[in-house]
């Protein structure tokens, strides 16, 4: 890899130890602030379409929240008008009269209206079938809707009118139980209800509960006399609705006590836990193309797989600087042990942060408010955290995973030498300055209707990019220093193989274990914590590959405009973070003058720039 050049190798050296005084600190007395110049505010902030973008999401919400249910008709009908109006304003607009910054927001923003759209369209297709067999609904849901016109009633035909609704519940819910029967009895490649649809047909059922449970409770005990007439109705036609809903749940157990056919048998070890179910290829090529990333999961893959061999190439070159000959193995146990006394870690942890942001400074690579200087934090992590997070995460407080008296001897030794002080070197910076505490510090500020795209590639790809860029500045001066570094992006290669490979349904989550393991060099509980928190059912799909994937969206954009000559580090580094989390194309459109039209579309093939073989 061709090292970069500093472009201000000669400041003064007295300057620079005063900023090392004056900045490189955690306040003690409480944090430094100075406002921000008021005609640079200006243009942070200057974007023709910023002001739309709130109005479409409190709009949808208002929408949504004054329909009682979402099995409802009108519902669907009224949101199939909101999404078609929002699509006219779009094409009423002209594109070519936005400034660049808008015409961004514009692009991101059909991309985002087009997405919502075609999942409401999905959405409403099953709500539409489940409502088939709920054919009682509009008459619960008009319940809603004569309370909300504060309806007189006639309390002698009310009373009556909810017994009998309840009475064709129970009827109708004999009828559906067998129609629910049927259909998971069918034989696969025969016709079936779709479990989808029945799922979405027991919620809406519950959800049809508990409207006339709150119907009912805006008149208890405020009108003594529907009170007196509708306790024993109401009741009733609550538990028909429940009843009604149970019809759709898969049983558990068959009668003798075992599983039903249709439930696989449980898998042993670590593949036997909570682990998300794959969720293919299709899926994953919608979730890449909501990112624009013009790539499928396979390539991506492969690319994970070429950045590897990268990495044990130059991990062979620092083994031999170690004395290790072609050891990787060795060199990094050599590594691992150097790790700092239990106790002394959250004193390294600031050391090392403190000496990237003096490094930051001396580079001129980006602006450091100095609020944002003095308001980071350090904390521990729990032991029940470090089971899914082993190592230290970031933001306003850096939290420190290091041994706990609770932990067993095992963990202890491990957590002490996957935390060494030289993988440490490596991540600090990523977790504090100019990693993640800048950037929620700057997001938070600057262009923030953009927070709803909050892409993890822009968020975890900036911090990750600096890995690389200081690797190419010989940040890192020591062979154990440059161990460290290598360690974390073999890591980074490894999430896209083994993240992508699980949903692509090629190999286990045993497997992926085994990959950090055997490949990277993971302690095994380490390895274990990082694909449990990865395969997690809360995890973004695309979270562990976004790390690298967006770090070399950000090296080749780097190239492109401060190799060049068309920017400085600081220019760029400063336009990203005051631009928000948005897709590193889309910076790219932003910062650059690439051609942008009103339909344009991902195709940044970003990859194949990012090292030339």
């Amino acid at each position: 890899m061709k090292k970069m050049r500093l472009r201000n190798p000669f400041i003064p050296l007295i300057i620079l130890a005063l900023t090392a005084i004056s900045h490189a600190q955690v306040s003690t007395d409480g944090p430094g602030y100075k406002a921000p110049g008021g005609n640079q505010f200006v243009a942070d902030h200057a974007n023709d379409f910023r002001d739309l973008l709130p109005l479409y999401p409190k709009d949808l919400r208002t929408i949504e929240s004054n329909f009682p249910s979402k099995i409802g008709a009108r519902r669907i009908k009224r949101l199939e008008k909101f999404y078609e109006d929002w699509s006219h304003l779009l094409k009423a607009m002209d594109f070519n009269a936005l400034n660049r910054s808008g015409k961004v927001d514009y692009i991101m923003f059909r991309h985002r209206l087009e997405r919502d759209r075609e999942k409401f369209l999905g959405e409403s297709a099953r709500l539409q079938k489940a409502a088939k067999m709920i054919p009682f609904a509009d008459e619960v849901i008009a319940l809603e809707y004569r309370r909300r016109a504060l309806e007189e009633y006639n309390i002698d035909k009310l009373a009556p009118e909810l017994e009998v609704l309840a009475s064709n519940i129970d009827r109708a819910r004999g009828e559906i139980a067998k129609t629910v029967r049927e259909s998971r009895r069918t034989k696969a490649g025969k016709e079936r209800i779709p479990e989808e649809v029945l799922k979405t047909a027991e919620n809406a059922s519950r959800e049809l509960q508990k409207l006339t449970q709150r119907w009912f409770d805006f008149y208890r005990g405020y009108d003594p006399l529907l009170t007196w007439w509708l306790v024993a109705p109401s009741k009733r036609l609550a538990e028909s609705l429940q009843a009604y809903a149970d019809a759709f749940k898969i049983p558990e157990l068959v009668k003798d006590g075992k599983p039903p056919a249709s439930q696989k048998p449980r898998k042993q070890g670590f593949d036997g836990e909570n682990h998300v179910a794959p969720v293919g290829s299709v899926r994953l090529a919608e979730l890449l193309e909501a990112e624009m990333i013009p790539y499928t999961a396979g390539e991506l893959v492969a690319i994970g797989k070429r950045e590897l061999e990268w990495c044990v190439k130059e991990q062979k070159k620092v083994a031999r600087e170690l004395k290790f000959g072609n050891d990787t193995r060795k060199a990094l146990t050599h590594v691992k042990s150097l790790h700092v006394p239990v106790g002394k870690q959250p004193a390294m942890i600031r050391k090392l942060a403190l000496e990237s942001i003096e490094y930051l400074d001396k580079n001129e690579l980006v602006t450091i408010p100095q609020l944002a200087r003095d308001s980071w934090r350090i904390g521990m992590m729990s032991p029940g955290r470090q089971r899914y997070n082993p190592f230290f995460t970031g933001g306003s407080t850096i939290s420190v995973s290091y041994p706990h008296d609770e932990m067993t001897h095992a963990d202890k030794l491990m957590s002490m030498r996957g935390n060494n002080q030289h993988f440490s070197a490596a991540t600090v910076h990523h977790e504090l300055i100019p990693g993640h505490h800048l950037q929620d510090f700057m997001t938070s500020r600057y262009n923030t209707h953009r927070s709803g795209y909050n892409t993890v590639f822009w968020t975890e790809g900036w911090a990750l990019y600096w890995e690389m860029l200081l690797w190419d500045m010989d940040f890192p001066k020591t062979p154990e220093d440059r161990m460290g570094f290598l360690f974390w992006r073999m890591h980074r290669c490894a999430r896209i193989i083994f993240s992508l490979g699980y949903h692509l349904g090629e190999i286990t989550p045993q497997e992926c274990v085994n990959l950090l393991v055997d490949v990277v060099g993971h302690e095994v509980t380490h390895a274990e914590g990082e694909v449990r928190r990865s395969l997690a059912p809360n995890t973004p799909t695309l979270y562990q590959c976004a790390y690298m994937l967006g770090g070399m969206q950000f090296y080749v954009l780097h190239r492109e405009m401060v190799s060049s000559g068309k920017m400085s580090s600081r220019q760029f580094h400063d336009r990203i973070l005051k631009g928000n989390r948005i897709p590193v194309e889309m910076v790219r459109a932003e910062i650059s003058e690439i051609p942008l039209t009103r339909g344009y579309k991902t195709n940044w093939r970003f990859a194949e720039d990012f090292r030339p073989q």
